[in-house]
């Protein structure tokens, strides 16, 4: 017996819904991983600074007999004397103070000796917090700059940190100015030039004349390079034809090259032999 529609129940009725809700506005946290975003345009002032410094650079690299100058241990005696002085043998210590000359032997001496004792009435006083630098014709320690990556060059760490927080006299690192002493001759080496490339970009070298390279557009080797790879990046790829029609026979007696399947043009670049 069937029902009829009087007979079934009656349905309930469907819950109103709720509308959608609307996209969020705020970008997802993980958004900046998904998709690159475009840097911001540099400044004029910007610009100008970075091709100053390139400019820098790119004049070490063509003249690496400036790292050679006595003259830097002027820069810091302390830094010198830990990351060459100490792998020097006295053959080789003799050989500079003769180069130097006595007056100049003399000068490195005092200030050597006034930045150690500065030093250790820092670490007396302040336990092992940079010296006060009471003297005016004392260079500051790289170690304490305002820079990090001349701290980590002096330091032999990050620089990002205060690693004289951590520090622990050793017997081969009783310095509490480095944390980091060299292990051997060409890593002390490394880290000195490093510092002195660091110190000439930023222009802190007073003896040097910057005008001679800051203003030299010749040194812009480093921009044109970039801008030869953006423009062979632009470029696309095609085969090099030298004649628009060329006989089959004329190819096959010359070789190098083949007939593409269409016009009968002769290809270069591509001629079927592969070396192994």
């Amino acid at each position: 017996m069937s029902n009829s529609p009087e007979d079934l129940p009656a349905a309930s009725p469907m819950p109103p819904q709720a509308p959608p809700s609307p996209p969020s506005s705020t970008p997802s946290p993980i958004a900046a991983y998904v998709k690159p975003q475009p840097r911001a345009p540099r400044s004029p002032a910007q610009a100008a600074q970075i091709r100053v410094q390139n400019r820098r650079r790119e004049y070490l690299e063509r003249n690496p007999r400036y790292f050679a100058s006595l003259e830097h241990e002027l820069a810091d005696p302390l830094l010198y004397d830990a990351l060459i002085r100490r792998f020097q043998s006295p053959e080789e210590r003799e050989t500079e103070g003769r180069t130097k000359g006595y007056s100049r032997v003399l000068e490195v001496d005092l200030l050597r000796g006034e930045a150690k004792l500065a030093q250790l009435t820092s670490q007396n006083q302040h336990q092992h917090l940079p010296p006060p630098l009471s003297t005016p014709w004392l260079p500051a320690s790289a170690t304490v700059d305002a820079d990090a990556y001349i701290r980590e060059y002096a330091n032999g760490t990050d620089g990002l940190g205060d690693e004289r927080s951590n520090f622990t006299p050793t017997a081969t690192n009783s310095n509490p100015l480095l944390p980091q002493q060299p292990e051997s001759k060409d890593e002390g080496r490394a880290r000195w030039d490093n510092f002195l490339r660091r110190r000439f970009v930023l222009g802190r070298d007073e003896d040097f004349d910057y005008r001679l390279v800051d203003e030299n557009d010749d040194l812009d080797a480093l921009e044109r390079r970039e801008l030869e790879d953006a423009w062979f990046d632009d470029e696309d790829p095609d085969w090099a034809v030298d004649s628009p029609f060329v006989a089959d026979h004329h190819l096959q007696e010359g070789g190098g090259g083949r007939v593409d399947g269409g016009g009968g043009k002769r290809l270069v670049g591509e001629t079927g032999i592969q070396d192994f």
